[in-house]
């Protein structure tokens, strides 16, 4: 099989076991386990002979561990997801499909079932034509954004070995990877009729809630400023 996963984790425990029996058993599975927790690697390891469990030395967000995972997988085509998603092996495997008959894209990525509140992916220009291409009975619209919590990336349509900027530790990674994408004259594809579940914010243990939203609020500010002053200059 043609296709890597790699899952950034950090205090997941209470998903990634049911996301790692989702999956095909004949997928690589990387997992980078950002809270250091050992006994989830010993665990999984003896359990899932196609679970590979990274420990670093810290914790190293989540553009600098996903670097990791995408260096340290066999294959070109890398399913990059969040611990809070649910997939079904059908979506797996459909996406496998389309990347074998379709290879001409940067990042592939599922939709939302539920699109009423947000979606996944976004238009920076308003298109009055979205560009889309038909593989079997499924649509590809060409995007400018997509949110990486379910993701294909095409490594051989990436020069850079880093592919996410390591400054971003959490919040706006993705966005800065799409935007760069997107001046290199890149193709960002989402499945309009491929569906999976993001919960959102709910990849970590709830035990450390408060913990948790201390940490996203600092990290949102700050990651926003960097963008900023990374794409628009310090007085943006």
């Amino acid at each position: 099989m043609n296709l890597s996963i790699v899952i950034v984790s950090y205090n997941s425990a209470h998903l990634i076991e049911k996301l790692i029996l989702s999956i095909p058993k004949d997928f690589e599975i990387i997992i980078i386990e950002n809270s250091l927790d050992i006994n989830l690697k010993d665990k999984l390891e003896k359990t899932y002979k196609n679970v590979q469990i990274i420990i670093p030395d810290k914790n190293l967000g989540v553009g600098k561990a996903t670097n990791i995972g995408l260096k340290k997988s066999k294959n070109n085509f890398v399913f990059c997801l969040s611990p809070d998603v649910e997939i079904s092996k059908e979506c797996f495997m459909q996406m496998l499909n389309i990347v074998h008959r379709f290879e001409d894209f940067t990042m592939l990525a599922p939709t939302y079932f539920d699109e009423k509140i947000n979606k996944n992916y976004k238009f920076n220009k308003n298109y009055s034509n979205k560009k889309i291409k038909t593989i079997d009975k499924f649509n590809l619209i060409e995007v400018d954004e997509i949110d990486t919590a379910a993701v294909i990336i095409n490594k051989s349509k990436i020069d850079n070995t880093e592919i996410y900027d390591e400054n971003f530790f959490l919040y706006f990674e993705n966005i800065d990877l799409c935007l760069r994408l997107i001046e290199q004259n890149k193709k960002l594809y989402v499945i309009d009729n491929l569906k999976f579940i993001h919960y959102g914010t709910k990849s970590s243990n709830p035990e450390m809630a408060l913990d948790i939203r201390i940490c996203r609020n600092w990290h949102y500010c700050w990651s926003k400023f960097y963008f900023l002053r990374k794409h628009h200059g310090y007085f943006y």
